[in-house]
């Protein structure tokens, strides 16, 4: 199983990539709990459900064993329709979710838009790995539970998406996590990049509107639909997650 190895990086360069993940305008010293609350509601129509389906017991993870990880649109192809880094821009282990074995190759999530991607990897190319965690995000309950096997470690009640910029639904899994350099700022002590992307910000203050689950430094605002798509989480909650589990967990968030 993959050791939780958070990423250190400076609260400017967390800004410029996972910002973009929860959606809200860029932190300044003197914000206020207050400046989180009042955000303009933008009229976009909520994203369509998707489907869900279960996740089994244990996950395989794929971890990157190339410099360059091609992927495919089916088992066997000549080409692939994308090359994927072995290490992220945090420098963090390239990972994927994988659906389905078949023969030397594997049906994995991909931690790219659009949401909910998929495609074929050769075996050859990265190593497995099994764990039994995975993560469900309830919106309107504004529950967060972690799961091992069927045993919960972990229930926290988080804020979510503002109506008009909802937290997106679906599959998704863990694919980075960051440490800031500032534990009291707006991302708290930790933060987990996820595969999934905002539905309605297609670019926002220099990143590509990925979203994250991480900790805050207004936990007031804790149960409400307040944030630009991240789900947020109170620090001491968010370094318990952060400790317990690995990146290519799955991460299924309902309505």
């Amino acid at each position: 199983m993959f050791e939780v190895s958070p990423s250190r990086v400076t609260i400017g360069a967390l800004l410029a990539v996972l910002a973009a993940s929860c959606g809200g305008s860029p932190w300044t010293p003197g914000d206020t709990e207050a400046d989180y609350a009042a955000v303009d509601l933008a009229a976009v129509a909520p994203p369509a459900p998707v489907v869900a389906v279960p996740e089994p017991r244990a996950s395989v993870v794929a971890e990157a064993a190339v410099a360059r990880v091609p992927i495919f649109r089916r088992p066997g192809a000549d080409d692939p329709f994308v090359r994927l880094e072995r290490r992220g821009v945090f420098d963090e282990p390239r990972v994927f979710l994988v659906r389905e074995e078949r023969d030397e190759w594997l049906r994995a999530l991909l931690p790219m838009e659009p949401n909910g991607s998929e495609g074929w990897i050769r075996a050859r190319d990265v190593t497995l790995s099994e764990h039994a965690y995975r993560i469900r995000v309830d919106l309107s309950g504004r529950r967060l539970t972690v799961f091992q096997a069927d045993r919960i470690v972990l229930r926290e009640t988080v804020a979510v998406g503002q109506p008009g910029s909802p937290t997106p639904t679906g599959l998704f899994f863990t694919t980075v996590l960051v440490e800031p350099g500032d534990p009291f700022g707006p991302y708290g002590r930790y933060a987990y990049g996820l595969s999934a992307h905002s539905e309605v910000y297609e670019e926002f203050a220099g990143g590509d509107g990925q979203v994250a689950i991480h900790g805050t430094n207004a936990p007031s605002l804790i149960g409400q639909a307040v944030s630009h798509g991240c789900i947020r989480m109170e620090n001491p909650a968010i370094t318990r997650l952060a400790r317990t589990v690995p990146l290519g967990t799955p991460v299924r968030i309902t309505r």
